[in-house]
């Protein structure tokens, strides 16, 4: 065999090998952009009020908690947040929030921003909703319908979730939901569905505390704009709502159990994980509630140049 010399091989190997990167860089792309998908989802979840055969097949001793990187659902019609609020989500998903230094009052781009809710002629499970709200015992706590980009599970946020009836400062469902995308679609809730009496007193029961849902703060505007801010934190004596611990007597000197006007008689977690595939229903089941949930691809238009 004739051996070529070494000089004369290496410019065929760096020819072969421009004319390939293209290709690759191509396929790089594609699949970055794979890794961050559009969907359109929808989401029905529902209380189902004959399925107690009794309290003591509950567990007195659920997990509850929400996660750390978090999202929350934003109503296109409220006003842009103002100039000195805060976010207390993670900071790897904040920075996708629109800049409240730098918005106009325009309305927010449905078909192209993240995490706000559509309207309802947008939502395809509708005639469902009322086909539950009708049946005998059955109440929809929560259907909103929203889109986002899928990421794998590394890095997806939760969506905190809350619907029913407002006791206090909780509601009857609360918890999160995660959706990742990898080779499948897959849903994991991280739900509670809780039933309260009013509490006149009486010794709390042996159901957990309930968390706090998590939420945005906001510090006091100072009377000239270029003042510096405060923060709730900088005085130990005050806390986030501005309350003076050292004068306010309300809660302060009450015992913990006494500070909530409600407290849970029964609570019910539905943590489960389910695999899926676009464009289908899926129902999760629990004797207390159900779930509903469907996800159809979405293409996200190109910004308005």
């Amino acid at each position: 065999m004739i051996q070529r010399p070494f000089y004369r091989i290496v410019p065929r190997i760096l020819s072969s090998l421009l004319i390939a990167l293209p290709v690759l860089l191509l396929s790089h792309g594609s699949l970055a952009d794979d890794d961050e998908r559009w969907f359109q989802v929808e989401v029905i979840i529902f209380a189902r009020g004959n399925g107690d055969s009794g309290e003591e097949n509950w567990p007195r001793n659920p997990t509850l908690s929400y996660p750390f990187h978090w999202v929350e659902l934003r109503d296109p019609d409220a006003p842009p947040p103002s100039r000195f609020s805060r976010l207390s989500e993670s900071w790897s998903e904040s920075r996708s929030v629109r800049d409240p230094l730098t918005d106009n009052l325009t309305p927010p781009d449905l078909e192209r921003e993240p995490y706000y809710r559509l309207p309802s002629s947008e939502r395809e499970l509708n005639r469902h909703a009322v086909a539950l709200a009708r049946h005998s015992g059955h109440r929809v706590l929560f259907h909103e319908a929203w889109r986002q980009p899928f990421r794998d599970n590394r890095e997806a946020p939760a969506l905190v979730v809350s619907g029913g009836d407002a006791y206090g400062s909780h509601f009857e469902l609360e918890g999160s939901i995660r959706l990742t995308l990898s080779r499948y679609l897959h849903l994991n809730t991280n739900l509670w569905l809780t039933r309260f009496d009013p509490n006149t007193g009486q010794t709390p029961g042996t159901w957990p505390q309930l968390p706090n849902r998590p939420t945005r703060y906001s510090v006091d505007v100072p009377a000239q704009i270029d003042a510096p801010l405060s923060s709730p934190f900088e005085n130990p004596e005050r806390n986030a709502w501005g309350l003076d611990l050292r004068t306010d007597t309300t809660t302060a000197n009450l015992p913990e159990f006494l500070r909530e006007p409600y407290l849970p008689s029964r609570i019910v977690t539905m943590n489960q994980q389910r695999r899926m595939r676009s464009e289908e229903l899926h129902y999760l089941d629990h004797p207390l509630m159900g779930l509903l949930i469907r996800i159809t691809p979405y293409d996200r238009p190109e910004a308005a140049r």
